[in-house]
């Protein structure tokens, strides 16, 4: 029996298994090292952009105009989050049992996966007309704003816990 608070949402061990392709692997692993440094640098692009947009929207005493800022960050934005994705998948699929297994990879695909529905929805009622036009942010606005920040702040906490841990015994 796991201690691990989210083990009843880990993804089935057999399934794993059957997405393991070894020829895969051997395929990536020469360039593995490149994936890897390409999905951290375009994750980091994506959610500063994330932050920065979405900020701005979310701040009431902000008094710049953020349709010149959105015009300039928003290919950089989905360009990021496109490069992010294609590199997350084939890092998955260099080594699914070993991703797959992690603790806190569920959390973080759920967290992706409402994060995405609140942006394809919140993204084209309130933020980009909000973004594009003049008029102050709305309630609505900075809510789905805000919501988005804190989801996509959640996939980044949850994949820096995959990789370590929060300490089990604390040195003295």
């Amino acid at each position: 029996m796991s201690s691990h608070p989210f083990e009843f949402m880990r993804l089935p061990f057999g399934l794993l298994i059957a997405l393991d392709s070894r020829m895969f692997h051997f395929w990536i692993q020469p360039i593995h090292f490149l994936l890897r440094i390409l999905h951290l640098l375009s994750m980091a692009v994506f959610f500063g952009m994330v932050l920065m947009l979405q900020g701005g929207i979310w701040n009431r005493k902000a008094h710049i105009p953020l349709r010149p800022v959105t015009e300039l960050v928003l290919p950089w934005l989905h360009w990021s989050f496109a490069v992010c994705m294609v590199t997350g998948v084939l890092l998955f699929f260099y080594d699914p049992v070993h991703v797959g297994s992690r603790g806190y990879f569920t959390p973080k695909l759920l967290l992706m996966a409402i994060a995405m529905t609140l942006g394809w929805f919140g993204h084209r009622r309130t933020l980009k007309p909000t973004l594009l036009s003049g008029v102050p942010a709305s309630r609505e606005s900075r809510v789905t704003a805000m919501l988005s920040m804190v989801l996509w702040a959640g996939v980044v906490i949850c994949s820096c816990l995959n990789t370590e841990g929060v300490p089990k015994v604390f040195l003295r």
